[in-house]
C-alpha cells in the first residue's frame, strides 16, 4: 500500500534561531532541497525516489537538523520506522559486518534496527518473533546458518515482511511460507569453485578442504564447489581430505591435526571456508612446524585484520557484505511497500585476493 503524500505533516525539524525556536515543515524541506513536497513525503516514509532527488532531500534533511516525531508518524503512517534483526550469534563476523551496512542504508531511509540474537536456539528465534511483533516492526531480517522453515510460518502468520540472509530453506519451493520471501546469500558455491580452480592452474593436484558440519547451507555450498572444480579437472574426490567440523577456532584446529596425522600421502593445498576455522588451523600448522605456502599452500574464506597480519598473508575469497546488505534492505522496503511479487532468491558474487600463501607448483 502506497502511503498518501499528506501522511509526512507528522514529521517536524526545530532548528535554534535567534529569539526563539523555528519549526520546520515538510515546505521548508522541499524548498531547500528543490524537489516538490510530495517527493520529500515520498523519501521519509520509505518510497524509492530518484537517486538526485533523494541526495538533495538528504542535505536539506541534514541542515535543517531533521528530526522525527516517531509517535505521531505511527500514527500517521501506520508503520513503527523499526526493522527487527535476528541473527544466530554476535559472534558472527560476517553478520555483524552486513548489520552494520544495513544500519548505514536503514538510518538513510528512516528506520532504525532491533537485533536479537538466537543464540541457534529454535526456541529463542520465535520469541524474538514475538517481541518484534510486539514492537510492531515493519519487516524482519533472519540471519541464519541454517534456515528454519518455522520462522517463515510465523512471519506469516504475524504478517511480518521478511527476507532471509545468508541460507535458504531446504526443498523452499514446496513450502507455502516461502512464497513471497527473498533470501540473499553469497554466491558461495561459486567462490569456492574458483578457490579450487586458482589452485589447479598453479599446478597443485592434492587439494583439501576443511568446511563446517551439514547443518551450515554455506558449509554444503562451498564443499559442492570445491567438488565440482575437482570433477572438472577429472581428479577423484579423496574423502580423507573432506573435513567438516564446527565453524569455529576449535574445528580448524581439529581438522589439521586429523589431515596431518594421516599416514599416507599428504595435500599440497588447502581450501578453508571459514575465518574461524583458518585461525584454528593456522594454530595447528604452527605447532606442526608446517610452512606455508613452502609445504602448503591456503585459501581461506573472508578477509578479517587478523588475515592480513599473519605471515605469509593469506589469499581469500570475500564475501560482498556491502552488496549483500544493499540488496537485503532493497527487497525488505519493497515488500514493506507492498510488492507481492513471489519470492526470489539473490546471489551475490565473491571476490578472490591473491597474497603470499599460495605457492605455484612447477613440473
Amino acid at each position: 500500500m502506497r502511503l498518501p503524500f499528506g501522511a509526512i505533516h507528522a514529521i517536524i525539524v526545530r532548528i535554534p534561531v535567534k529569539g526563539g525556536i523555528f519549526t520546520a515543515t515538510i515546505k521548508d524541506i522541499a524548498a531547500r532541497s528543490g524537489v516538490s513536497i510530495a517527493t520529500v513525503s515520498k523519501h521519509i516514509n520509505g518510497i524509492p525516489v530518484k537517486e538526485a532527488n533523494r541526495r538533495r532531500i538528504d542535505a536539506a534533511i541534514q541542515e535543517l537538523g531533521y528530526q522525527v516525531n516517531a509517535a505521531a508518524r505511527a500514527l500517521k503512517t501506520r508503520r513503527s520506522m523499526t526493522i527487527g534483526i535476528l541473527l544466530d550469534s554476535l559472534s558472527n563476523l560476517f553478520y555483524t559486518s552486513v548489520i552494520s551496512e544495513m544500519e548505514e542504508i536503514l538510518l538513510l531511509n528512516g528506520y532504525t534496527a532491533l537485533l536479537f540474537e538466537t543464540k541457534d536456539l529454535p526456541q529463542r528465534a520465535q520469541q524474538g518473533l514475538e517481541l518484534f511483533s510486539a514492537k510492531s516492526v515493519d519487516g524482519v531480517f533472519y540471519f541464519a546458518s541454517h534456515c528454519l522453515t518455522e520462522i517463515l510460518r510465523s512471519c506469516r502468520r504475524l504478517q511480518i515482511p521478511l527476507v532471509v540472509v545468508d541460507s535458504i530453506s531446504p526443498d523452499c519451493g514446496d513450502y507455502p511460507e516461502c512464497a513471497d520471501v527473498d533470501f540473499v546469500m553469497t554466491e558461495n558455491a561459486q567462490g569456492a569453485f574458483s578457490a579450487v580452480s586458482s589452485l589447479l592452474d598453479k599446478g597443485h593436484r592434492g587439494i583439501a578442504v576443511i568446511t563446517g558440519t551439514e547443518l551450515h547451507f554455506s558449509a554444503n555450498e562451498r564443499l559442492r564447489g570445491y567438488q565440482n572444480a575437482l570433477r572438472s579437472q577429472g581428479l577423484p574426490i579423496r574423502e580423507k581430505w573432506v573435513c567438516r567440523d564446527e565453524y569455529n577456532i576449535d574445528g580448524g584446529y581439529r581438522c589439521i591435526k586429523r589431515l596431518l596425522a594421516a599416514p599416507d600421502e599428504r595435500p599440497t593445498a588447502l581450501l578453508i571456508c571459514n575465518y574461524f576455522m583458518a585461525m584454528g588451523a593456522i594454530m595447528a600448522l604452527n605447532e606442526e612446524n608446517v610452512r606455508v605456502p613452502e609445504e602448503l599452500s591456503i585459501i581461506s574464506f573472508d578477509e578479517i585484520e587478523w588475515t592480513r597480519a599473519v605471515k605469509p598473508r593469506l589469499s581469500t575469497v570475500n564475501q560482498q557484505a556491502d552488496r549483500i546488505a544493499e540488496t537485503a534492505v532493497n527487497r525488505l522496503l519493497a515488500r514493506i511497500g507492498g510488492e507481492t511479487a513471489a519470492g526470489q532468491a539473490f546471489l551475490i558474487p565473491t571476490r578472490q585476493v591473491e597474497r603470499e600463501s599460495v605457492l605455484p607448483i612447477h613440473p
